[in-house]
């Protein structure tokens, strides 16, 4: 899993300024129901009436753990929100902090401190384990299952975990977070899937919904206004290692891999951006890589436009060919 998280010591997060007035507003609250080994956190997400995603990261050191992406609606007042963690260290002081995200921004809670309680001592032998009693329930809480509203033309897409492990960060908000269920994030987010596979539902101007399946890469999720629902994903993360350099230094170096993705759709509108070329698709299974001299594009079915973006050409790619379009210095 992707290990991106935020010091406890940094500096508060700034929020987001576009859209001020309406962004969401998160407070996270204290942890209740802690034991030695969970604890239920706690805090309050004030929508503002837009569609609100929440999420809780927390840890001792860092805020190395995060609870599911989650639903808060889109009310016009403050609702109380809770989820249950499990694995905590007994005896172990952790911090939280509440994340809630529109696409007109977010806002990240206060730090709150919880120490959990030390080792319970076992049962005597012969002694029945007891039987512990569920959580009360938080009044006027989110449903943890609220389905996510479909996607809107330019402002947000539906990502859903198909295997493996995905990961996604939403612009301005600090860390990665897990995906699993069906959820929606603002246009810009980064989405990673090294470790997994994802279905992405984007809008069309017409209302309908297109999707598309990828896996294998880390990329973001960019779709303009005006360009008719067409869904760019721009491969991101560290360029390949390249350069000859001696062996003792390829020996001791480790050496970044190339950024790729594979793609799947069906009679979709998506194109994917890598340094050198950009690959547009209607119906197709593809694959693009940025490797050390240039960038390539493979096509296993259908077809593929492919731009190239150093010598200004264009050219159709089909099932069993590739194109590799150099870098300037490639």
């Amino acid at each position: 899993m992707l290990a991106v998280v935020l010091a406890l010591g940094a500096p508060a997060v700034a929020p987001a300024v576009a859209g001020a007035q309406e962004r969401p507003a998160a407070e996270t609250g204290a942890p209740v129901d802690v034991t030695s080994t969970s604890a239920t956190l706690t805090g309050v997400v004030d929508p503002n009436g837009a569609q609100t995603n929440y999420v809780f990261i927390y840890g001792t050191a860092r805020y190395e753990g995060y609870t599911t992406i989650t639903s808060a609606g889109d009310r016009t007042e403050p609702i109380a929100v809770s989820a249950r963690v499990d694995g905590v260290t007994p005896a172990t002081t952790y911090h939280v902090r509440l994340i809630a995200f529109s696409r007109h921004g977010f806002d990240v809670g206060r730090d709150v401190a919880f120490a959990s309680l030390p080792a319970e001592p076992g049962p005597a032998p012969g002694e029945p384990l007891p039987t512990p009693s569920p959580p009360a329930p938080l009044l006027n809480s989110a449903p943890s299952s609220a389905a996510p509203p479909p996607p809107e033309l330019g402002e947000s897409v539906n990502v859903a975990e198909r295997a493996g492990t995905v990961t996604v960060k939403v612009p301005g908000v600090p860390t990665y977070v897990a995906l699993s269920e069906l959820t929606s994030v603002p246009v810009g987010s980064l989405v990673d899937t090294r470790k997994g596979s994802v279905t992405l539902r984007t809008a069309l101007p017409d209302g309908k919904v297109q999707q598309g399946i990828f896996h294998g890469g880390l990329f973001q999720v960019r779709q303009p206004k005006g360009d008719g629902g067409l869904t760019e994903l721009r491969l991101r993360g560290p360029l390949p290692t390249c350069g000859r350099g001696t062996a003792r230094t390829a020996a001791t170096k480790k050496r970044r891999p190339p950024r790729r993705l594979w793609g799947r759709d069906s009679r979709g509108r998506f194109r994917t951006r890598g340094g050198n070329s950009v690959a547009t698709v209607r119906g197709t299974s593809w694959f693009v890589e940025d490797r050390c001299g240039g960038t390539l594009t493979r096509v296993s079915r259908g077809s593929v436009s492919v731009r190239d973006l150093v010598r200004k050409r264009t050219v159709v790619v089909r099932a069993g060919q590739s194109y590799f379009a150099r870098a300037k210095n490639g």
